[in-house]
């Protein structure tokens, strides 16, 4: 987990009390506090949601589309999946 040391804000959390309960008892158990146990059980969650959805899996056949499109700077007919994800792709690089 990435340290992060800029300055602090406050965030407010509503939890049912036996999950509260379960936290607690959790978070005893490696003898810290509820709020870094939950900060760093959530930090911990979005950076995996965000790399799953940051990362692009290719299998040996599409690597190997990639890499002729890179070098050819063009491919014949790429399958339709390709088109689609280079568009989600654009959709979501900034460009500056």
């Amino acid at each position: 987990m990435a340290k992060h040391t800029t300055q602090s804000a406050r965030m407010d959390l509503r939890v049912p009390q036996p999950v509260r309960d379960i936290i607690d008892r959790a978070a005893a158990m490696q003898g810290r506090t509820r709020t870094d146990f939950v900060l760093e059980a959530a930090l911990e969650k979005a950076e995996q949601l965000i790399e799953r959805q940051t990362v692009i899996r290719l299998a040996m056949q599409d690597q190997e589309l990639l890499a002729k499109a890179l070098i050819e700077d063009r491919v014949e007919d790429p399958p339709q999946y390709v088109e689609e994800i280079a568009q989600e792709y654009a959709a979501r690089v900034i460009r500056e």
